[in-house]
């Protein structure tokens, strides 16, 4: 799925963005998946920002 799917999915573009994330500790799955999204979300920015700025300059 990691490998085959996602970046398939996202080349197409038609469906957005997608990312993969593994839980496997049932009892810290809440946790780890508030902090992936946050880290995704922090990374979609940053690049967004830097994108911004390399088309302003």
């Amino acid at each position: 799925m990691e490998t085959y799917w996602v970046p398939g999915v996202n080349h197409l573009g038609t469906y957005g963005r997608w990312t993969f994330a593994e839980f496997t500790d049932v009892y810290m799955i809440s946790t780890d998946f508030k902090a992936r999204v946050e880290s995704e979300f922090n990374r979609l920015i940053e690049n967004a920002v830097t994108s911004a700025e390399t088309v302003t300059a």
